[in-house]
């Protein structure tokens, strides 16, 4: 996905996200913009990582250049 991709029409939709260097599945539950980088944010399936559990994801990437892990973010 890329910054220019996202709106508020992809809120609800499912995904496949990269976290920990997993590839897992969620649904967009938000957007989210500042000056410099654009993303999305996603409830997924849990992640465990040592002790810790991830369970949401702030997709980002910068605007100049789609640099981030908003790459790895596709539509399913």
């Amino acid at each position: 996905m890329k910054t220019n991709e996202i709106n508020i029409s992809l809120v609800g939709k499912k995904v496949s996200v990269m976290v920990t260097g997993m590839r897992v599945n969620g649904i967009i539950t938000g957007i989210w913009e500042d000056e410099y980088a654009s993303g999305v944010r996603v409830k997924h399936e849990p992640v465990q990582w040592g002790e810790d559990s991830y369970t949401t994801l702030l997709s980002t990437a910068r605007k100049c250049d789609n640099s981030g892990n908003l790459k790895y973010t596709e539509l399913i």
